[in-house]
């Protein structure tokens, strides 16, 4: 009966290597293929036709204690260098610029993201808000409705 255990004990560790081999080709995988949300209708802010797109179909997380989820912005090409601050929030109107410091739009090129901040439970008159400043001091402003919330899974 002792000669079973220790055999038992190599075949399982044999396996566990397996696994431990594999584990990373599938996660590398994943990581190589996301699966992003559809963009929303492209509109226009002022001079620039703009798109968001959420990251991910998951709803908002704490982020240093605010509520915000990840949206990517996509300005129309050269319209970035024309532009000196863009601002997104989510809520019932836009938010002044650089209150708190979230939800300023940054990247590089004309693909720019931002950590939006979201209440804690959004409305009906809710609204993505993107605020854009041109270097001439002009500001625009631009509302996307929010799409309908589904179930949340807990």
């Amino acid at each position: 009966m002792s000669e079973c255990r220790p055999a038992r004990w190599r075949r399982a560790k044999y396996w566990l290597n397996a696994l431990v081999l594999i584990a990373p080709v599938w996660f590398f995988y994943a990581s190589l293929t996301p699966e992003f949300p559809p963009p929303w209708e492209t509109q226009t802010v002022g001079p620039f036709s703009v798109t968001p797109t959420p990251h991910n179909s998951a709803p908002p997380y704490d982020h240093h204690g605010v509520r915000v989820k990840d949206f990517g912005f996509r300005f129309c090409d050269g319209c970035v260098e024309r532009i000196r601050l863009a601002h997104a929030n989510v809520g019932p109107q836009a938010l002044p610029a650089l209150e708190g410091g979230d939800g300023v739009v940054h990247g590089h090129g004309a693909q720019q993201e931002a950590h939006v901040p979201y209440p804690a439970q959004a409305g009906e008159g809710d609204r993505l808000w993107l605020t854009v400043q041109e270097w001439n001091g002009a500001i625009h402003r631009r509302a996307w409705p929010l799409p309908p919330a589904g179930p949340v899974a807990r």
